[in-house]
């Protein structure tokens, strides 16, 4: 399986993958110190950079795609920041990523994407930013919210496909701390 890594940060994805045999094409990183650790641990793997300067070009060049994985930036979603949602600068790079995955599947054949990010993505706009989400990564139009909310997990199916999303709690995998993360 060949990857592609958008917010990379210090790069979970490859340490988790490469034991499998899977191999990282490119990642995208702007931080200076998270781009220092790439460059030290994945000399030959190249940095993206900014994902607002990603071309479509730039992800033709990468040759195939298995799975784009993000975990856009999570400010303006969690509880504990603004709420902006998908209106705000950081949190609305969801829908850059959404443009990246989707030259990769035109050019590279690319046929998953995992999205990680904070459990306040439920809730985030009254629960609309999800249904963003869902909009977004499984092609459906005009998702309403559930008037429950999201629960937990579920599934979609649309035009580009099916979506699942579940929540995981570090916790359950032997981590000593509360950390609830919406996996999609």
């Amino acid at each position: 399986m060949r990857f592609l890594s958008l917010f990379s940060g210090i790069e979970a994805a490859s340490v988790a993958w490469q034991p499998l045999g899977w191999e990282c094409v490119a990642v995208s990183e702007i931080e200076p110190f998270s781009c220092a650790v790439l460059a030290h641990h994945y000399p030959h793997t190249p940095n993206l950079g900014d994902v607002t300067k990603i071309t479509e070009d730039m992800i033709k060049s990468l040759g195939h795609i298995d799975i784009v994985v993000f975990g856009s930036p999570c400010q303006d979603l969690s509880v504990a920041g603004l709420r902006k949602g998908f209106a705000g600068e950081r949190s609305g790079l969801f829908h850059t990523a959404i443009r990246i995955i989707r030259w990769a599947r035109r050019h590279g054949g690319c046929r998953f994407a995992l999205w990680e990010n904070v459990y306040g993505a439920f809730s985030s706009s009254q629960g609309r930013d999800f249904a963003a989400v869902v909009e977004e990564m499984a092609g459906c139009r005009d998702i309403a919210v559930p008037k429950a909310g999201w629960g937990n997990e579920g599934a979609a199916v649309g035009d580009d496909g099916m979506l699942e999303w579940a929540t995981l709690d570090a916790q359950w995998f032997g981590v000593a701390q509360r950390r609830r993360r919406v996996f999609a």
